[in-house]
């Protein structure tokens, strides 16, 4: 696996060990999750420390013995800001992920990507399916496609793969800048929670539990081919800004200004139709309920120290 130490990640790693799966993690380091680190250092998951191009002998060895590889952290991009990479660096990125896979794919293998929505662009309609325009127009979307061409190589391998494309994750542990854990962090620190565009763009959002429930579909069934992962409903970010101010009783109402930073803008809803019948998979999560767990959340970890979360 790789990715454990973001958020998305260490969710799958502790339903990985909980379902008593032996589990290694590639890669530079363990990443920023502590409960990851954790994991490592008592002895619970195996690490295999390499370098970034993937290269070396007992990594070779690691991926021998693999049956499922998880390559997780893509789909943990945020998909508003612009291009701003040259393509010799989307493609130093992809690279060395394509190069891990070439290594470990032939026939019996399986390979997860977590890929995202960012994909999609501006999808010209919604709720947008798999077969629909892929447009990326952001770094994040280029990356994640670029991403699933190279696991789209494994069935020249005669390996399996499932490519999730899912939806906006959000939930307990999300400490990352994102939407939706800035508008928590602004309210919960008595500000009035900004919302940087006109405010009736839908998006979909999805809880991480839900995410990592159907990657662990994807896993058990084997799924071979490309499924979105989200709850199919829209929602814009003026109604996502006053569900947070209602849920964490702040005072000031939700501003609306015009982002000139980040001008991508564009409705993007998941046609889960696919997930729900390959995978058996739906979402289950209420929004307003995974906000209230997320709010809960960043009060338990800052308590009184609130102002320095935002």
């Amino acid at each position: 696996m790789t990715g454990a130490g973001g958020f998305l990640g260490a969710h799958l790693l502790a339903r990985f060990l909980g379902g008593g799966m032996s589990v290694t993690l590639v890669g530079q380091d363990t990443g920023e999750s502590r409960y990851t680190a954790r994991m490592v250092a008592s002895g619970d998951v195996r690490f295999v420390r390499c370098d970034a191009a993937y290269e070396g002998t007992e990594l070779a060895h690691t991926l021998e013995a693999a049956d499922t590889l998880v390559l997780s952290g893509s789909g943990e991009f945020g998909c508003s800001s612009a291009f701003t990479a040259e393509a010799a660096e989307i493609e130093g990125g992809v690279t060395p992920l394509a190069r891990l896979i070439g290594t470990f794919a032939r026939r019996g293998k399986h390979v997860v990507l977590a890929s995202s929505d960012s994909v999609y662009g501006t999808p010209v309609r919604t709720p947008v399916g798999e077969s629909d325009l892929s447009r990326p127009r952001t770094e994040a979307g280029l990356i994640n496609l670029a991403s699933e061409r190279a696991v789209q190589a494994c069935a020249e391998q005669d390996a399996t793969a499932t490519i999730l494309r899912y939806s906006t994750i959000y939930g307990p542990g999300e400490r990352a800048t994102g939407a939706v854990p800035n508008l928590i962090r602004a309210a919960l620190a008595g500000r009035a929670p900004i919302v940087d565009d006109d405010g009736i763009d839908e998006h979909d959002y999805l809880h991480v539990a839900d995410a990592v429930d159907a990657t662990i579909c994807a896993m058990r069934r084997r799924a071979n081919g490309i499924y979105n992962v989200g709850t199919g409903i829209g929602t814009t970010m003026a109604e996502l800004a006053s569900l947070v101010v209602w849920l964490t009783g702040c005072s000031e109402p939700p501003i609306r200004r015009v982002d000139a930073v980040n001008p991508v803008r564009g409705s993007v809803v998941l046609d889960t139709s696919r997930a729900r019948q390959d995978l058996a998979f739906e979402a289950r999560r209420a929004l307003a309920d995974g906000l209230k767990e997320e709010v809960g959340w960043f009060r338990a970890t800052f308590g009184s120290d609130l102002k320095t979360a935002a």
